[in-house]
């Protein structure tokens, strides 16, 4: 029998736009994600409300990458990759995916587990930068979960993997393979764009260490590149009326323009798959506001995805804890 459950955990995504509406109402209702104001039920109104706003905008984003997130196949895929790797070195584990505001969700994956006869469990959030809205709700929905199961099990959780040496140099190798299609004579009017997903302020302001991780995610990758290149950090996908952190990725391009930048090379350095944040946000909506400040070269370094890079770079960060 396996004796360790890997729980694979993502926020997750609407697979069709006939789910858009639950999927913002679901984030909108999480305490840990967005803080609105108010007990329960107050949450649970607001986020309907808010909800029903944003659904039509929201799918029409969805329809233009395809009709639905490809979140939830990319993460069973990954999840697949990470469990294949950890057979080939000999670890005999289960390993499951936990979409935090999707399906299979929290609850189906220790379903799983606990049929399987495991007898302990790693947590395994796929954010490399940890913050109380992701890793932090991953976390408290998994041990709500084990309390309702009434499961005892020993639980590692890992925490972060922002400055572990095989995420560094994964996401290094997807930066340089997009910094080859940089001529030699525009690299000085070329900027590099990490953009993370932002995080409303007052989350920052509790002591959240998001930041600073992402932080030490951008130098760990620009000291593995090989030449030196200008570059910034920027947030994006901002909503509601609350300040968030910046500076914001469209203030950073519209600024890139004004200095006579001609190259611009965006890294999704907080996503480690697309997502409706890089298919739309970045590739539609930032490109088209990038040609528009007159910017003639705009580039995107992929994200993990299913490269054959994922599953080695999984399991190295998951075997430390098993």
């Amino acid at each position: 029998m396996p004796t360790t459950g890997v729980v694979v955990a993502q926020l997750g995504g609407p697979e069709s736009v006939d789910e858009v509406e639950p999927f913002i109402r679901s984030i909108f209702a999480d305490p840990h994600l967005v803080p609105l104001p108010g007990g329960t039920r107050t949450r649970s109104a607001l986020s309907t409300l808010i909800a029903k706003v944003r659904a039509p905008r929201s799918r029409k984003n969805y329809a233009a990458i395809g009709g639905g997130s490809p979140i939830v196949a990319t993460t069973r895929d990954q999840a697949e990759a990470l469990a294949a790797e950890l057979a080939q070195r000999g670890r005999d584990v289960v390993v499951v995916v936990a979409q935090r505001h999707g399906r299979p969700d929290t609850e189906h994956a220790v379903d799983q587990l606990l049929a399987a006869g495991v007898e302990s469990i790693v947590l395994l959030p796929l954010f490399p930068q940890f913050s109380m809205s992701t890793t932090g709700s991953s976390e408290a929905e998994l041990r709500r979960v084990l309390a309702d199961r009434h499961s005892d099990l020993p639980l590692t959780v890992i925490r972060s993997w922002c400055d572990h040496e095989s995420y560094l140099d994964a996401q290094a190798a997807l930066v340089q393979e997009m910094l080859e299609q940089l001529p030699a004579e525009e690299s000085e009017s070329a900027l590099l764009i990490f953009s993370a997903h932002g995080l409303p302020q007052s989350i920052v302001d509790r002591g959240d260490p998001y930041t600073e991780e992402i932080e030490a995610s951008v130098t760990g990758v620009v000291h593995r590149l090989p030449r030196a290149i200008d570059h910034v950090i920027a947030y994006q996908s901002r909503a509601g009326p609350m300040k968030w952190i910046g500076p914001n990725v469209v203030d950073v391009v519209t600024s890139a323009a004004e200095e006579g930048r001609t190259w611009l090379g965006v890294v999704p350095i907080a996503f480690v798959s697309d997502h409706v944040e890089t298919s739309h946000e970045l590739d539609i909506e930032l490109r088209a506001h990038a040609t528009n400040s007159g910017i003639p070269h705009f580039h995107r370094s992929r994200c993990f995805d299913t490269d054959p890079m994922v599953g080695p770079m999984l399991a190295d960060i998951t075997e430390e804890h098993l």
